[in-house]
């Protein structure tokens, strides 16, 4: 019994963590092109977004000044894209039974009043550690755990 108690005291904790680490890619939907919503996968063209990538230096720094993760120095950059394509898959936290099952739910409730072209206001995918595709100085494609908000006004 003290084994499971501690195992699952464990896994609260660490759903806990996961829930509160931040995100590594940030976009910014501003004019969406087309949804699809799938119950294991939601994809959105773009027409117009920006995108914020951080990016993390490659060692810590203990006299670094700036804004840092890990103790390592954080870069982040802007990117405007055009037609670009956002994958968003639920992390293993997110799928049914899951500790954030309801945050991956509330991302599909949103992709669906997107795909519905209703007035949602201005909507932002969080991904953590995707693959992001760079072409001619655009980013053309997102794909990764994350899920969808829309930001406060």
């Amino acid at each position: 019994m003290k084994n499971f108690c501690t195992h699952l005291a464990f896994c609260v904790f660490a759903s806990f963590i996961q829930a509160a680490i931040p995100t590594d890619t940030n976009v910014t939907l501003l004019k969406v092109k087309k949804v699809t919503v799938e119950d294991s996968v939601i994809v959105i063209v773009a027409e117009k977004s920006t995108t914020r990538i951080t990016l993390l230096a490659d060692d810590q720094d203990p006299s670094y000044k700036g804004e840092t993760r890990d103790g390592k120095p954080v870069t982040t950059v802007q990117v405007l894209s055009n037609n670009a394509t956002f994958t968003i898959k639920p992390d293993r936290y997110s799928k049914p039974g899951g500790v954030l099952e309801n945050v991956w739910k509330s991302s599909l409730a949103l992709a669906r009043k997107l795909q519905e072209s209703k007035d949602v206001g201005t909507v932002e995918i969080g991904f953590y550690a995707p693959e992001v595709v760079i072409k001619r100085h655009e980013i053309t494609s997102v794909i990764g755990f994350g899920y969808l908000v829309a930001k406060r006004q």
